[in-house]
């Protein structure tokens, strides 16, 4: 049957090759352009994208001979989604973006799906560049993502695009310019009712505020990450939210504050059987409840020494003398 199968496609290719032969001498430019992508789609269906990104530039060629601007779109859609499969992003990305330009040229819009691989391929190579450290370079590839999300008029897209920005302006460490691309993707959020997007987006805002030094805006938008999370019953989300309050709270000398977050920390853990989390949730708790009870010890020490007499001698509770 492999013989078969590759006696017919030898058939094929003949019979492909000679009709585009002879449709060249009679400069019938349509003719030779389906040939070869028609060609082109059998390599491609054979995964050998390399031969098929070969007749997929001979097509280009004939279009471009013929002055067709809606083939040529075509061909350059077809190499830039052939250089995708290879890895070639940014090969990728000059073709989609020719194939976009002609088709404007031509009168037409883009189609959803070529916008689509457009802002997969600009997405890509922001997230290579980012990994390469090249914040700068990323930012110019979401910005151009982010355009071509507005472009299809792609709110899940767009807000998608302004996280992506916030993170690369956070790692370039511009948390001004980051908190402005999250508050941008909330509001998207909101508009569009998408709540798990919402709470990362909360998350996102509290983590710039946080390393900007503006502890109440990072409080605030860890406690409304923590209610949307109980709206959508995310218990992950949830324990998140209320393990970084609690670190937040303990820092800022509200031991209360963090004692209360960090036990509802430990029980949702527990009620999601995650021991590594449990123990961790454990260790915090602990930590602030002494700081809690070290707080207390303080205030009497400064505040009222006939209490602390009095807990020396009988170890009465310290906590009735600090209400």
């Amino acid at each position: 049957s492999t013989g078969l199968a590759s006696y017919e496609t030898l058939q094929f290719l003949k019979a492909r090759l000679t009709e585009a032969e002879v449709a060249n001498r009679h400069a019938q430019h349509d003719t030779v352009f389906i040939s070869y992508m028609e060609i082109a789609k059998h390599y491609q269906g054979q995964q050998d994208y390399k031969t098929a990104i070969y007749f997929l530039t001979k097509a280009l060629d004939v279009a471009r001979l013929a002055r067709d601007v809606v083939r040529e779109a075509e061909a350059n859609q077809s190499l830039g989604l052939a250089q995708e499969k290879l890895g070639n992003i940014k090969a990728a990305i000059e073709y989609h973006e020719t194939h976009r330009d002609l088709l404007q040229q031509a009168g037409t819009e883009l189609p959803p799906d070529s916008g689509r691989h457009l802002i997969g391929a600009y997405k890509a190579m922001a997230e290579e560049l980012q990994r390469q450290g090249d914040y700068a370079a990323a930012i110019a590839y979401y910005e151009k993502s982010l355009e071509a999300a507005s472009s299809l008029r792609d709110s899940a897209g767009e807000g998608l695009a302004h996280q992506q920005l916030g993170n690369a302006y956070q790692l370039q460490e511009n948390y001004t310019k980051a908190a402005e691309c999250f508050h941008k993707f909330l509001s998207i959020c909101q508009e569009t009712d998408d709540k798990i997007a919402e709470g990362s987006a909360c998350s996102s805002l509290a983590s710039a505020y946080e390393a900007m030094g503006d502890r109440a805006s990072s409080i605030k938008y860890l406690e409304a990450f923590y209610e949307v999370a109980l709206t959508t019953g995310e218990l992950s989300a949830q324990r998140e939210a209320c393990g970084r309050l609690g670190i937040i709270f303990n820092s800022a000398g509200d031991f209360a504050s963090s004692v209360h977050y960090f036990s509802k920390s430990f029980e949702i853990s527990r009620s999601l059987g995650d021991q590594k989390a449990v123990d961790v949730a454990r260790v915090n708790l602990g930590v602030a409840k002494g700081c809690a009870k070290k707080s207390v010890y303080m205030k009497v020490v400064n505040n009222n020494l006939e209490a602390l007499l009095s807990w020396k001698n009988r170890r009465t509770p310290l906590d009735d003398y600090t209400r």
